[in-house]
């Protein structure tokens, strides 16, 4: 795949001066330096929308107002 890319100077060099050293293309350099890079985290956990509800339903017990309204008054919420 071919892209365009805006490197700021200094890496552009870095990466470069690389790729004279060890004969290689720029490009084959750049490939190199991304796959070791570390995986990106997962996303964060985004339940399935269900039809007829307005908002998302995940598994669990119902939440009840003495609950809310404790968890309220410990955060100093109206």
């Amino acid at each position: 795949m071919q892209i365009t890319l805006d490197l700021p100077d200094d890496a552009f060099a870095k990466a470069d001066a690389v790729a004279r050293q060890e004969s290689r293309s720029l490009g084959s350099v750049l490939a190199d330096l991304i796959r070791s890079m570390k995986p990106a985290p997962l996303p964060a956990f985004t339940p399935k929308p269900v039809p007829g509800y307005r908002f998302p339903v995940v598994a669990g017990r119902p939440v009840t107002q003495a609950e809310l309204d404790r968890i309220l008054e410990k955060d100093d919420l109206p």
